[in-house]
């Protein structure tokens, strides 16, 4: 039934794992599955706090950058040039357009059925690498944008972050980390050889350096340590 259900090419790797034994990949998958949706609704607490920790801070950073630009960066051409080179067109035009097509999709007794989409609409579109890439830089050529853009800004969305140019290049590297395994979850990827524990760590980390309550926010009623603990190969 397993095989039916994930095919040949996707339980493969568990049946490796499990040295041919049907019966224990059967077991290892069903662990996996339950693991990846334990992490997710971590990721979710990362993601969604990323998020709105760096929009305050680029909406009152783009409102002073001149008459032309205001706190609504993520409307239309509102981005001032350096946030708009970082997040760049294709993913604001594409953040826009999936907000305009879910304004249209609401049902009719929506009350913001066909509506002007607002800046929150569009934030709450972009993936999870346009935040990522606002500190890490995705191409050869745009650390110095990075750089500047956490030193004027980013920097105070984690205010408990070291705040020099190390400080951004370690956060970076977490949340590209994070992006990862985000990526792996969402497509159903296998989590065998991923280290659990510290990708834990690396995503309260981040949660730590925005408030140092949030941690122990997102880990209320959590079952990812406690599923890492019942990782069915330890028995095996």
């Amino acid at each position: 039934m397993i095989l039916d259900l994930a095919g040949s090419a996707r339980l493969a790797p568990y049946l490796q794992e499990a040295d041919g034994d049907d019966e224990r990949a059967r077991e290892l998958y069903l662990w996996a599955a339950d693991l990846a949706g334990a992490l997710f609704s971590t990721i979710a607490f990362v993601e969604v706090g990323l998020r709105n920790a760096m929009d305050r801070k680029l909406r009152a950073w783009n409102d002073q950058q001149g008459i032309d630009y205001g706190e609504d960066w993520a409307l239309r051409k509102g981005a001032a040039p350096l946030l708009y080179d970082l997040v760049t067109h294709k993913s604001l035009a594409s953040a826009q357009n999936f907000a305009v097509e879910q304004s249209r999709l609401r049902p009719k007794t929506h009350p913001r059925r066909l509506v002007a989409i607002t800046h929150d609409d569009v934030v709450s579109h972009f993936m999870f690498g346009t935040w990522v890439y606002l500190i890490k830089p995705r191409v050869w050529n745009q650390p110095q944008q990075c750089q500047q853009l956490w030193q004027e800004c980013l920097s105070h969305a984690f205010p408990y972050a070291d705040p020099s140019d190390s400080g951004r290049e370690r956060l970076g590297d977490q949340l590209d980390r994070v992006r990862k395994l985000r990526n792996r979850v969402a497509h159903h990827e296998n989590l065998l050889s991923v280290d659990i524990r510290r990708r834990l760590r690396d995503m309260l980390g981040i949660l730590a350096l925005i408030d140092p309550k949030l941690p122990d926010l997102a880990m209320q009623g959590n079952r990812v340590r406690s599923l890492v603990r019942t990782d069915p190969r330890r028995s095996w």
